[in-house]
């Protein structure tokens, strides 16, 4: 079987070359590589490149419709990867790609991908193609996800890395399938307003959530934390989060006072679901962060960005509800400060750590009023400005120079 020549946007797949050795040494030293495809051909020196590229159109002329085959995916006229598709000779096969850094973030993966799941639907009649990847590989996984593969589920100890067995996502797209996200994937974009920044995790943030959800203060309001609540704890929180932003469920930003700064809060919007028009929004503060106006600034920002339209950037939403548990009174005046409106009362909702059962506050926020309450506040800000503009006028006024 000859190899097929494949182009797309931005990629051509195609045979692999002898042109193609520096890149393929390249690609086997790379780190990300060894981390997450460890079964991946590794040529270390330009003689094992080559002998890959002689081996890999063996595997061509020889093909008889099972076992494995390999094409390279050409990025700018130039080798930046391979995809390797393993046929099971019963109509199925398995995918793996690899792409040198610069071809990363840029789409070439995914529109690759789809390239070679026509050509092996359409070409070699196969009916299903599946994909498994080490839990944790972030990346690999939104290539499936671009090219609308989900989760199917989460194998257990099936994948060995350097000896020791690893959980797997696995997942799986059939002939008639469409290759397109079957849902959004969730970005906690940067926001910035009112004295604070709104980002994504980072690792370091793990000791400062531990902090602050180890506080009694927070412990007494979310009982569903564990206690006590540790560094792992933090650690399997903030990994959890990518999986909400994967599925479309919610999204949730580190609050800082500046970007690369230390965490002073989290905020979400959660409870997000295809088709509907609503979400939840929920925060908690480092105690060492309190009663500086940090969460009201956090608040507004992350509801103004849900209620802003999907075609201006935002999540599209037109209502957010905020819960607060009674006598949670710096939750609630959060929430008033953030313009939220209570609108109801959901008796005896939230069961508390110390037995105590209360009513949870309802409070939303529509769409509609998003664009009213910025107006009010820059019309409030423009006449600040003018007041202090008019109060230093009138000390220059009454101040004159003695020179």
């Amino acid at each position: 079987m000859q190899p097929p020549e494949l182009q797309g946007e931005g990629v051509l797949v195609r045979a692999l070359r002898s042109s193609d050795a520096a890149a393929l040494v390249h690609l086997g030293r790379d780190p990300l590589v060894q981390r997450w495809l460890p079964g991946a051909p590794e040529p270390s020196r330009a003689e094992d490149a080559a002998a890959h590229v002689r081996a890999a159109a063996a595997q061509w002329a020889s093909w008889a419709g099972r076992g494995p085959l390999v094409l390279a995916v050409e990025v700018a006229g130039r080798c930046a990867g391979t995809l390797q598709l393993l046929a099971d000779g019963a109509a199925g096969g398995e995918l793996e790609v690899a792409l040198l850094p610069q071809a990363r973030g840029r789409g070439a993966a995914s529109s690759a991908v789809r390239l070679l799941l026509e050509w092996c639907f359409v070409e070699l009649g196969l009916q299903a193609v599946h994909w498994r990847t080490e839990v944790g590989n972030w990346a690999g996984r939104r290539v499936a996800w671009a090219c609308g593969s989900a989760v199917e589920g989460t194998v257990r100890d099936l994948l060995v890395r350097r000896g020791e067995r690893r959980d797997a996502w696995v997942g799986s797209l059939r002939w008639d399938d469409p290759v397109r996200p079957r849902r959004r994937w969730l970005e906690p974009v940067a926001l910035a307003g009112g004295g604070v920044h709104l980002g994504p995790h980072a690792p370091e943030d793990v000791e400062r959530i531990a902090e602050a959800c180890a506080a009694p203060s927070t412990q007494a309001w979310l009982p569903s934390l564990p206690s006590p609540y540790t560094v792992l704890d933090a650690a399997g929180y903030v990994s959890s989060r990518e999986e909400q932003h994967a599925t479309g469920a919610g999204v949730y930003w580190a609050v800082r006072a500046e970007p690369g700064g230390p965490l002073l809060a989290e905020i979400g919007i959660f409870r997000l679901e295809e088709g509907s028009p609503s979400g939840e929004v929920g925060y908690w503060c480092h105690p060492d962060a309190r009663g500086r106006g940090v969460m009201t600034a956090a608040t507004r920002l992350a509801s103004a960005h849900a209620l802003t339209t999907i075609a201006d950037g935002g999540l599209g939403l037109q209502r957010l509800v905020l819960r607060v548990a009674r006598g949670n009174d710096a939750s609630r005046r959060v929430a008033e400060k953030a313009a939220f409106t209570r609108v109801g009362v959901d008796r005896a909702a939230e069961l508390l750590r110390d037995g105590t059962r209360v009513d949870f506050l309802r409070y939303d926020l529509l769409a509609s009023e998003v664009g009213a309450q910025a107006a009010v506040r820059s019309a409030e800000r423009s006449a600040e400005r003018s007041a202090e503009r008019a109060t230093g006028r009138s000390a220059a006024a009454g101040s004159p120079s003695r020179g």
